[in-house]
């Protein structure tokens, strides 16, 4: 790659992850996403020109039709080119209207029998992050309803998860789970008068729920985000009741849409199956 196309290219990555006067800083995870979408365009455009400058609508379409689903990589070209351009980098930007095209849909997959095993692990040095997994991983919550769980949803008289149309069953894991994070937060706060089940130093004197930044460090590290063990969950219920979409909404209160996202995953293993005899 030519050293000025290299630096274009560095301004532009330094302005993401740290932002600007009007872009707020993205995450080191972002950026690399971006680049990695960014980056064969990059190199094709070096073998041509020096610099950004001399790259033209032409280029940008010609580079977009190699893909079958260019859509990640156009979003990651227009942002290129559009902040270069307003840096003054660039005379004109050449990504500008070029279209999208359609968003690739996402196959949910299960996770991995060693993501699952160092997850356990992990979880049994650290009750708040054990609860976590069994309210996400068991009851499929979405991780604002945890932050947002009252301490009355945990119902240990009739050993129930309750949380507005939510009437679950707790579960040996769940219920152990929560009565050991429960003791244990008591223990640090005991004169907390916060509503909610997770608290934190911040949170242990006021009446607001954790923020979306003490749930995720709970997760650093690990093989798995909270979405991913979500969609972990609704493949077992999934490949439990026959991978019924129906039932999956129904179940879980989502989309007929995001559904069939779950479906899909068991329709593309039997048609490997079925090439495999």
């Amino acid at each position: 790659m030519h050293q000025e196309i290299r630096d274009e290219a560095l301004t532009r990555i330094n302005i993401v992850r740290h932002g600007g006067s009007r872009r707020r800083p993205r995450s080191t995870a972002t950026v690399r996403n971006q680049v990695a979408h960014a980056a064969p365009i990059l190199l094709a455009c070096s073998e041509r020109y020096r610099t950004l400058r001399q790259v033209t609508r032409s280029d940008v379409t010609e580079c977009l039709a190699q893909w079958s689903t260019p859509h990640n990589e156009a979003v990651a070209l227009r942002d290129m080119f559009k902040t270069l351009n307003s840096q003054r980098l660039l005379f004109a930007n050449p990504a500008r209207g070029v279209s999208l095209g359609a968003k690739p849909s996402s196959v949910p997959m299960p996770l991995s029998p060693g993501a699952i095993q160092t997850m356990a692990a992990a979880a049994d040095a650290d009750p708040a992050l054990k609860l976590l997994i069994a309210l996400i991983g068991i009851h499929a919550l979405y991780p604002h309803q945890a932050r947002a769980l009252p301490l009355t949803a945990i119902d240990f008289t009739r050993s129930r998860l309750l949380l507005d149309d939510i009437d679950h069953p707790l579960d040996d894991f769940t219920r152990q789970a929560a009565a050991n994070y429960t003791r244990l937060r008591h223990e640090r706060w005991p004169h907390t008068r916060n509503p909610h089940l997770f608290i934190s130093s911040q949170t242990a004197h006021t009446r607001t729920p954790v923020t979306t930044g003490r749930m995720q460090p709970l997760l650093r590290g690990l093989p798995v985000t909270a979405q991913r063990l979500r969609e972990d969950r609704i493949l077992e219920e999934a490949a439990a009741t026959g991978a019924d979409p129906q039932h999956l909404c129904a179940v879980f209160n989502i989309t007929p849409e995001t559904g069939l996202r779950y479906i899909r995953f068991f329709q593309s293993e039997h048609t490997e199956e079925g090439v495999a005899a």
